[in-house]
């Protein structure tokens, strides 16, 4: 059986899975022998409205970049972001052959309705709380309430993530905005060493793996692709100290 035949053997194990956690669990199945197309079957996609063809996520690409440094078996319940800033729990399973990881199978929860669930327990059981302190009534006498804050969902990995985008154009352009942000400077404002920084951050991720990424970094970076090159071959070279310095020194300004 070749890789591609293998990795598509798992389809019906995916649909199951989606089936038994339901709508607002999202279900797919990543090939990462193919990163801009890595999404081969995806189930319940209106939560990060991702499709069949779209490219890795960024959890995807760092684990082709990690090769067989990669010894984990599977990541469960790390925090995923979509397009639009949803938090979600995320989980992942691995999948190898020959030795190599090859596909991943990924499930993406909204828990939304739960945080709000949580947020109406907590307003009914302080106003009730409130209402019975103007009683002079021991709440927990008879009552049998509950804590103040009824857990909900599981603890999330805070040593994983995962970026949900659906495409690499849109990928960069959150790494960049992120960037942007942090630094307080405007796009227009950047310097060298600013943009040596963002591909930086994309290079860590994997994310010059994908086809078209110099021309998506070019365009969210507001440079030209050889310009991208350059910065490319001074983040390869480990020589980037002049950027790290002008960081620091804006940091220090703030």
């Amino acid at each position: 059986m070749g890789v591609k035949e293998y990795i598509r053997s798992y389809i019906p194990m995916v649909e199951f899975i989606s089936q038994i956690l339901g709508k607002n669990s999202e279900v797919l199945l990543n090939d990462l022998t193919d990163l801009d197309h890595s999404i081969v079957v995806i189930y319940n996609n209106l939560i990060t409205h991702r499709q069949v063809g779209d490219p890795a996520s960024d959890l995807a690409l760092r684990t082709v970049k990690a090769g067989r440094r990669e010894k984990r078996d599977f990541i469960a319940n790390y925090r995923g972001v979509s397009e639009t800033n949803q938090v979600l729990r995320s989980s992942t399973y691995f999948i190898r052959y020959e030795g190599e990881i090859v596909a991943m199978i990924c499930i993406n929860t909204d828990e939304s309705c739960l945080t709000d669930l949580n947020e109406t327990l907590n307003k009914v059981l302080g106003n009730y709380q409130t209402k019975m302190r103007e009683l002079e009534v021991d709440p927990n006498a008879d009552a049998r309430v509950v804590a103040d804050e009824p857990a909900v969902a599981a603890a999330v990995n805070t040593h994983e993530y995962e970026h949900l985008t659906t495409s690499s154009k849109n990928y960069a352009t959150r790494i960049v905005s992120a960037y942007l942000d942090e630094m307080h400077i405007q796009k227009d404002y950047m310097k060298r060493a600013d943009k040596i920084e963002c591909v930086q951050r994309l290079y860590d991720q994997g994310f010059f793996q994908l086809k078209d990424s110099v021309a998506d970094a070019a365009d969210a970076l507001g440079a030209s692709e050889p310009s991208v090159y350059r910065y490319l071959q001074t983040v390869r070279s480990g020589n980037h100290s002049e950027n790290m310095e002008v960081k620091v020194d804006r940091r220090a300004q703030a």
